[in-house]
């Protein structure tokens, strides 16, 4: 399995010049790609949110996922799960599904409110979130409840 990481220094902050914005990475793993997101996604970071996620469906091959690695996150606004569920659309029309990874209280609840279910499928860790994307992969019991 080769493992690929992509350069987003060009829209992305670091940890040094925003301790507040967005830092984000895309690992490409075979057919999947892996977001690992950072710090906060609010209106001041939501542009540079929607570059991550264009990238991260750009390093996509279908029948791969893209897995959006929300756990390092410590806030994100409610149109930030709102680009997640248009990007997740764009994905599935291509053929390639979008899950996320995070917990209840940061990504289940705003998921929930906006009735987000069936667009942006929660999973507790990334390979629970890429065994439940491949074909004999593990069940629904494997998402975070």
């Amino acid at each position: 399995m080769s493992t690929t990481s992509h350069d987003l220094s060009d829209f992305v902050r670091t940890p040094e010049d925003a301790p507040l914005g967005l830092n984000a990475t895309i690992e490409r793993r075979g057919a999947a790609a892996i977001v690992r997101a950072h710090g906060e996604v609010d209106a001041y970071t939501l542009p540079t949110w929607r570059r991550v996620l264009r990238e991260a469906a750009a390093a996509a091959v279908a029948p791969g996922p893209i897995v959006i690695d929300t756990s390092g996150l410590g806030f994100m606004a409610c149109r930030s799960m709102l680009a997640l569920a248009e990007e997740s659309e764009a994905c599935h029309r291509r053929g390639v599904r979008l899950c996320v990874v995070g917990g209840r209280v940061v990504v289940g609840r705003v998921v929930d409110l906006l009735d987000l279910e069936a667009l942006l499928p929660i999973y507790s860790s990334v390979d629970d979130a890429l065994a439940d994307a491949v074909p004999g992969g593990l069940s629904e019991q494997s998402k975070a409840g």
